[in-house]
């Protein structure tokens, strides 16, 4: 990259969320992130709008150092060297590896239903290729073992043994490997298709973007957990202020709004049952009148009760006392001047109350009737007692005289007059209310709460304790007396009173029915907001909910896309559009396909990935490339994609193909060989092929190359299928199946006739001469023939080969006849007679080695 390009994205950047930033620092010191990571990144993503996670602990976020996009990316370097213990994969069983050698080509052969597909869905799933499709186990297998394999790849010379299963996903170990197969050519064809190949400073975006999209849905996923509890609004209440607020409770709704949404109390209480038996009431006015009937016995009693303590407060209390201190004091020095006038009287009780009864009766007696207009009491001459009415004795004269005189002296006056005021005070306190009559007045105050009831009652036996303390004590004493009760009774009186005369005067109104709807919407009001109120716990719960998900909803707005996106598609537009262009275009002409009108086109950027598209050049409407092309013409488009795709790669990892050259013709399987050993010399490329004639071009291809292939034949053994082994005779190139046959085989065979003899040695004799006959038919066709012909193929290959049939003479075909003919009398069944026996090791070493001596004298034949 350009220092200009570099400085920009180091500007970028540091405009970026800081999260971001250290996402994308670990991504540049590390490749990749894992999921330690993902969780401290989802925790700074949410610090940094506020949301701290008690679960991580949170670090700053690390920006990006200036310099670290310089030479950013090192090229990965691997070999594929073998899968073994593969288990539950399709009818996957074999009991060897599959070895991959270190040579640069590897060709798999197998014939159909040999395992070839079974491996190559493994690598597809180990590997995240594109359209995996299923991985099944063996269908007919009821064991069912669990699915896995092992790789074992070199990495800079140091071997590395991974076990996989489907569970784990795709290896990061193995993602940099490319397959190309059926599925693969659809997409690139068909489909628009994301690049398999990025610089390295687009894939940092594409991984970002990933990353962006994970910590988004973890935020995401944490909003859908935070699920509210808010009990749902009774239908009734809908339409009501309060419901209304309650549905759009939010973030920002005020702890000031809560307290007055959800206020309840006794006067709320009161009003609610109020206004419900006020719609109930049939007849208002009739309800009025009997409210005020009741307040006016509430006000009766609280009169009384209010009369009684106020006549007991601590100012007439001490009245109270003082006058009966004064009461006291004047009627002791009263009696102790009548002691003086009464202590010669002759008989016993003069002066006291009785007595004094009786003198005030005898002067009422004289005054009024017997002696009218003379004073009391009349002790004139001939002068009657008024009570014994006999004539009065001089010295009872005096006495009654004196007797009078103490009577209406000052000091008896002032007694009786401080008695008197002693007993009207007393006479204030109040009567004693008895329990029935109490019972009936809070009755009739319509009082039917019990406790209500009980307050009344303990208040006035409050002040009944208090009168009869205070009636008892001695004012000569210090002593004191039962407190007054508390105000809270008459309180509770009065507002009574005030209720009922409210009450009273709305029932009043109710008379002329006008606002009958009002008080029906202020009673749904009432009922929203008592609701409202038994439900405040789990509205400041669903507050605190909301307050969180807007903060979370905050943070995912840091994880949004669409700037990674626009920057990564204006950085493709020159790192990888036009290059990938280019490359297709070269592609088709390595490959023979550049007369085929197609090109491809950039589409579309979406959450940082860059999308192309494969369309017919000049095309006046909407077709897609595949209805248009022919099966051989799709096959080669989409692999010169393919190629122009992955060869931008800056790795040197495995290439992949799966049958390449299906639906091809000649030139094409020509050009496609080619290509892929021309692909050999930079990475490693694995084929898997079930064509004969492929191999045979690979071989030939990879020879001219100086390239030795390394290959493998699948079997289809009793134990399963996929078994790696040496390739069948059949399939081999001469040379190497006389070189095959000269060597271990032959070993074998001389061994067994040595040791044990003709018995043992017969059938193995009988296998190598079979494989003689193959190996001269095969001479015949590829070294003789020129490869001009094949059994198994169609198609008549001449250019470059016709002239070969030049070199043929007499001798080599007698040669080759002599052989076959030979040979070819083991193959059928013998007379018992006469049979034929076969040849000894010795004689079959020396017809095997005159057929190599043939052979390399005709390969180097002029023509």
């Amino acid at each position: 990259m350009s220092d200009t390009i570099i400085a920009g994205l180091e500007s970028w950047f540091a405009e970026r969320p800081k999260w971001l930033q250290d996402a994308a620092q670990r991504i540049i010191q590390n490749g990749d992130i894992n999921e330690n990571d993902l969780n401290e990144l989802i925790a700074l993503c949410k610090a940094e709008v506020g949301i701290a996670d008690s679960n991580c602990a949170l670090r700053l976020p690390v920006s990006i150092p200036k310099g670290n996009f310089q030479g950013y990316g090192d090229k990965v370097t691997f070999q594929l060297k073998t899968i073994s213990d593969l288990r539950g994969i399709n009818a996957l069983a074999p009991r060897k590896p599959l070895e991959f050698d270190s040579a640069p080509l590897t060709i798999i052969y197998g014939q159909n239903a040999s395992g070839k597909s079974g491996y190559v869905r493994a690598l597809k799933h180990a590997c995240g290729a594109r359209k995996p499709g299923n991985l099944f186990g063996n269908v007919f297998d009821t064991s069912n073992p669990e699915q896995g394999c092992t790789f074992k790849i070199i990495s800079d010379t140091i071997t590395k043994e991974i076990k996989w299963s489907p569970s784990v996903g795709a290896l990061e170990e193995l993602r940099e490997i490319e397959i190309y197969d059926a599925d693969c050519a659809y997409v690139y064809v068909n489909e628009e298709n994301e690049l398999a190949y990025e610089p390295r400073i687009l894939s940092l975006f594409s991984k970002l973007t990933d990353i962006c999209v994970k910590v988004g849905q973890s935020l995401k996923n944490e909003i859908n957990r935070t699920v509210s509890k808010k009990p749902t609004l009774p239908t009734e209440w809908l339409t009501t202020e309060g419901g209304a607020w309650y549905d759009n409770l939010s973030h920002q709704t005020a702890e000031i709004e809560i307290d007055s949404r959800c206020q309840w109390n006794p006067d709320c209480e009161t009003e609610l049952s109020g206004l419900k038996q006020r719609l109930m009431e049939a007849n208002p006015a009739d309800k009025a009148k009997r409210l005020r009937k009741t307040k006016t016995n509430v006000e009766g009693l609280l009169g009384d009760l209010q009369r009684f303590l106020n006549n007991l407060s601590d100012e007439k209390c001490a009245t109270y006392l003082a006058a009966k201190a004064d009461a006291g004091a004047k009627r002791k020095t009263a009696d102790q001047d009548a002691k003086k006038v009464f202590e010669n009287a002759p008989l016993e009780g003069v002066g006291t109350e009785s007595w004094k009864l009786m003198w005030e009766q005898a002067r009422n007696y004289s005054k009024e009737i017997a002696y009218q207009g003379i004073p009391f009491p009349n002790v004139t001459e001939d002068a009657r007692c008024v009570l014994c009415q006999q004539f009065i004795a001089a010295d009872a004269k005096q006495r009654l005289l004196s007797f009078e005189e103490f009577v209406k002296g000052s000091l008896e006056r002032q007694a009786k007059d401080a008695e008197k005021n002693l007993k009207d005070i007393e006479d204030d306190f109040g009567g004693i209310l008895t329990e029935n009559n109490f019972n009936l007045r809070m009755d009739s105050s319509e009082i039917s709460d019990e406790k209500e009831r009980q307050a009344i009652v303990d208040f006035y036996t409050a002040l009944e304790m208090r009168k009869s303390s205070l009636l008892s004590v001695s004012p000569l004493v210090k002593s004191t007396f039962t407190p007054l009760p508390g105000k809270e009774t008459l309180d509770f009186f009065q507002k009574r009173i005030d209720s009922m005369e409210k009450l009273a005067t709305t029932y009043e109104a109710d008379t002329k029915g006008e606002n009958r709807e009002a008080l029906q919407k202020r009673v749904k009001e009432l009922e929203a907001q008592k609701w409202l109120s038994q439900q405040r716990n789990s509205i400041e719960d669903e507050i605190t909910r909301l307050k969180t998900i807007q903060k979370i909803e905050k943070a995912y707005g840091l994880t949004n896309t669409q700037t990674l996106s626009k920057k990564k598609s204006s950085l493709a537009d020159g790192l990888i559009t036009e290059a990938y262009i280019n490359r297709f275009g070269e592609e088709l002409k390595v490959l023979g396909a550049s007369r085929i009108q197609v090109e491809i086109m950039k589409t579309r950027s979406e959450y940082g990935h860059v999308f192309h598209k494969i369309r017919l050049k000049n095309c006046l409407s909407d077709v897609c490339a595949s209805d248009v092309l022919s099966e051989g013409e799709f096959r080669i488009i989409s692999l010169a994609a393919f190629l122009a795709d992955v060869e931008g790669r800056e790795n040197n990892a495995p290439f992949i193909f799966d049958d390449p050259i299906s639906s091809l013709d000649q030139i094409f399987e020509e050009s496609t060989v080619d290509r892929l050993i021309e692909l050999c010399k930079s990475r490693q490329v694995i084929i898997f092929t079930h064509r004969l004639s492929m191999l045979a071009l690979l071989e030939d291809a990879a020879k001219k190359q100086k390239i030795e292939p390394h290959v493998v034949s699948l079997r289809i053994e009793s134990w399963g299928i996929g078994e790696p082994s040496e390739t069948p005779m059949f399939a081999k190139k001469p040379e190497k199946a006389i070189t095959s046959l000269l060597g271990e085989r032959l070993s074998k065979a001389q061994k067994v006739f040595k040791e044990t003899g003709r018995a043992e040695y017969e059938p193995i004799a009988k296998g190598i001469c079979s494989d003689i006959r193959i190996v001269l038919e095969r001479l015949i066709e590829n070294d003789l023939l020129a490869d001009v012909v094949h059994r198994f193929r169609r198609d008549i290959y001449t250019k470059n080969k016709l002239h070969k049939l030049a070199r043929i003479k007499f001798e080599d075909c007698k040669f080759l006849d002599d052989l076959m003919t030979k040979y070819s009398k083991y193959e059928h069944s013998q007379s018992d007679e006469t049979p034929i026996p076969l040849p000894s090791p010795e004689e079959i070493e020396m017809d095997l080695e005159s057929i190599r001596t043939w052979r390399e004298e005709f390969e180097k034949r002029s023509i």
